[in-house]
């Protein structure tokens, strides 16, 4: 009687588990089948990998899309609760932007190729700063247009967050290997537990 009590909650979870997958399946159907038309698959040695031009065009849109899309609605939902944009674009934006990038890191380190995954995730955030920003304020000053900045103080001080970050980063993986700067040297930087603990705490802080 005992087992059989105890066994309830997990029987419970498997169900709940199911059903969400059955619904997650019928939810996500109508956009994996949109996605298989307009944007094919071009895997490596797959029969339509000389696609992939055709492939990243339409990714570069979709991204573009879909960006716009997810600043307007950020934008209006703090309007209508009264929390700043900076704080918003520092947290909610951020995490959302960097889902695809964290997800091809990961998936490019498990095929053993870590240095790739090191700089998807460095040269994506340099691409954000130079010509995420650098574009469309050298479009807008091209054209006369004004730039409005709101926040200074909040960004000022997450400039300094991002600056420590940043600095934290370069001492646990770049300084750490000073010692085989040396010509021939072929020895690696590594990332183990410990100091991926350290970065999600200083994310977390």
């Amino acid at each position: 009687g005992v087992l059989q009590i105890t066994s309830w909650p997990v029987r419970l979870s498997q169900i709940f588990c199911k059903l969400v997958k059955i619904a997650a399946h019928f939810a996500t159907r109508p956009l994996l089948l949109l996605l298989s038309r307009i944007c094919p698959e071009c895997s490596h040695d797959s029969p339509q990998a000389h696609l992939y031009p055709v492939t990243l065009a339409v990714a570069f849109c979709l991204i573009a899309i879909l960006s716009t899309v997810i600043s307007a609605v950020v934008a209006r939902w703090g309007a209508l609760l009264q929390i700043p944009s900076s704080f918003l674009g520092m947290y909610v934006i951020a995490v959302g932007a960097e889902i695809p990038d964290t997800i091809q890191s990961v998936a490019v380190a498990r095929r053993g190729y870590g240095s790739m995954a090191v700089s998807n995730s460095t040269g994506s955030q340099i691409i954000n700063i130079l010509i995420g920003l650098g574009l469309p304020w050298l479009i807008c000053c091209t054209a006369g247009l004004p730039i409005t900045v709101h926040g200074h103080e909040s960004i000022r001080v997450m400039a300094l967050f991002q600056a420590a970050n940043v600095s934290l980063y370069t001492l646990l993986l770049l300084l750490a290997t000073a010692c085989t700067w040396r010509r021939g040297d072929h020895s690696k930087a590594r990332l183990d537990r410990r100091k991926g603990i350290v970065l999600m705490f200083a994310y977390v802080m």
